[in-house]
């Protein structure tokens, strides 16, 4: 409840500015960089000032309303929680935006890690209560914040602020508030639909089978992190240049298909791993794999929308593709269980993905090779149903290594390419030797 609390009222506090930032970071001059920090970080760090009174007010009621019992200092707690939270995204957002990899990487781990010492040792020495969970994520933050400050020495120094700039970025980033509240609801709906209309086994079941989606999730948050800051880079040099992203477009999908379909394939080997009881869970994982696919894949495709700063649009994105969700889960759970709720939200990322692309080419025109993704989807779509119905590693294998070699067919040209490029890096290499 606490991180629902937290997440929920962070959210509001930062107004998508964390995304004005991302955007205007290489639109702007290097020196007017300086400013961009704390302009951008200015009007959350006052939200969260005003949003935190009522709980230092009402602190007794309002902790008994969210957590059943009163925790004393939990409004305290909850401030340092977002102030710490809020400078630590934006330090590590910087380091992202230089295009740092290795120095952002660390502040992730060194936020992990002090985040899990400072729990254990609470819980050990101090209390083993709620209160060493809420220390360890505000330490957390605290450590990878100094980390960062000490890597990012110009942000260190508070700058004037210029009160236009604050209203243009807000502008930018407000529209991303509801969309962030609406995607939660968006990315919830199938647990939602699973406790209304199935069981707490098949709720179990579900849960289990995201832990093959958290492996592509690793492939989404890598390309994710490099694309944003290369990307608004290169609109800044060269906005005329569509046809990077196009070359783009065609080798993430590629990528991304032939990583899906090999999860597929061997979904069955994977979840030996986990306990008899839940192995189960291998038929409901398939369509959820089209989760991570078609997010990325939009990634490159839904540029056009913040190139132009029409970031409402991202709105009716999220609102479409929630209600698409609503209605499918409504459909299939209640029949289908686990396996329903998966179909419904895999389909609803693809209404996503169709509609991030279809409007950033109206707003950014690029030729991008949308056959290539109606086959690829069909065929993603096809292995998926297989391997949610047929029982059986056999089958899932088969339908996976024939979509596969459907896709290497598909995009045929874009692997040669690939094979060439390696090919000459590999020469290079040694020759150099």
């Amino acid at each position: 409840m606490f991180t629902l609390v937290y997440s929920i009222l962070y959210t509001v506090v930062v107004l998508g500015l964390d995304q004005s930032f991302v955007r205007f970071y290489y639109e702007i001059g290097e020196e007017e960089r300086k400013g961009l920090f704390w302009e951008c970080i200015t009007v959350p760090t006052v939200l969260s000032l005003i949003v935190i009174v009522p709980f230092l007010l009402f602190e007794e009621k309002l902790s008994i309303l969210f957590f059943q019992r009163y925790y004393p200092h939990i409004g305290l707690l909850l401030l340092l929680s977002l102030i710490s939270g809020i400078f630590q995204r934006f330090n590590s957002v910087s380091v992202r935006m230089q295009q740092k990899g290795l120095a952002f990487s660390t502040i992730q781990i060194i936020s992990s890690v002090a985040n899990a010492v400072c729990t254990i040792l609470y819980a050990r020495f101090i209390s083993p209560d709620f209160y060493a969970i809420v220390a360890g994520q505000i330490t957390g933050n605290i450590f990878s914040l100094a980390y960062g400050f000490m890597y990012d020495k110009k942000n260190r120094k508070i700058t004037k602020v210029s009160f236009q700039n604050i209203k243009k970025y807000v502008r930018y980033g407000i529209p991303f508030l509801p969309t962030f509240l609406v995607s939660w609801l968006f990315s919830s709906m199938d647990r939602i639909s699973l406790r209304q209309y199935s069981t707490f086994s098949e709720m179990g079941l579900y849960s289990a089978a995201f832990k093959l989606v958290s492996v592509m999730n690793l492939v989404q948050t890598g390309f994710t992190m490099a694309w944003a800051p290369m990307v608004y880079e290169k609109y800044a040099k060269e906005p005329e240049n569509t046809d990077f992203y196009r070359k783009a477009f065609l080798t993430i999908s590629l990528v991304m298909y032939l990583v899906g379909l090999a999860a597929i394939g061997f979904k069955d080997i994977i979840f030996l791993l986990f306990s008899k009881s839940y192995r189960e869970a291998s038929y409901i994982a398939p369509f959820l794999i089209l989760m991570p696919i078609m997010y990325t894949i939009s990634e490159v495709t839904v540029v056009g929308i913040n190139f132009k700063k029409k970031t409402y649009w991202h709105m009716v994105i999220v609102s479409v593709s929630a209600l698409a969700n609503y209605i499918g889960n409504t459909l299939l759970v209640p029949t289908l269980g686990g396996k329903g709720a998966a179909i419904s939200t895999g389909l609803s990322y693809i209404v996503f993905f169709a509609m991030r692309t279809i409007i950033s080419k109206k707003l950014y025109p690029v030729k991008y090779d949308i056959s290539k993704i109606i086959v690829g989807n069909i065929v993603m779509v096809v292995v998926a149903l297989i391997g949610t119905f047929e029982r059986g590693m056999i089958s899932s294998i088969l339908s996976a290594g024939v979509g596969i070699l459907v896709i290497l067919w598909l995009y045929k040209s874009e692997v040669k390419t690939m094979f060439s490029m390696a090919k000459t890096e590999f020469l290079s290499v040694h020759r150099n030797d």
